[in-house]
């Protein structure tokens, strides 16, 4: 049997995927801070994605918004 890949940030345009993965911090920390381990791996498999997307289109994060997307709260 053959695996489907959804991803449907692929056709995200460049600013709308980073975008995207800022949002998806947020979600990661709020799953995390509700202890559903099922649930942050399967966000954090989506996550990874977006940064696998964001590598081959040779797209820069900008470093300092990351980490305070990372940091708030």
């Amino acid at each position: 049997m053959d695996v489907i890949e959804l991803a449907p940030y692929k056709r995200l345009t460049n600013e709308e995927l980073i975008e995207e993965i800022y949002s998806e911090i947020v979600k990661l920390k709020i799953i995390s801070e509700n202890d559903d381990e099922q649930q942050y791996l399967k966000e954090a498999m989506i996550f990874n994605a977006m940064i696998i997307e964001t590598k081959r289109r040779n797209l820069k994060i900008d470093k300092t918004k990351l980490i305070d997307e990372i940091l708030k709260w």
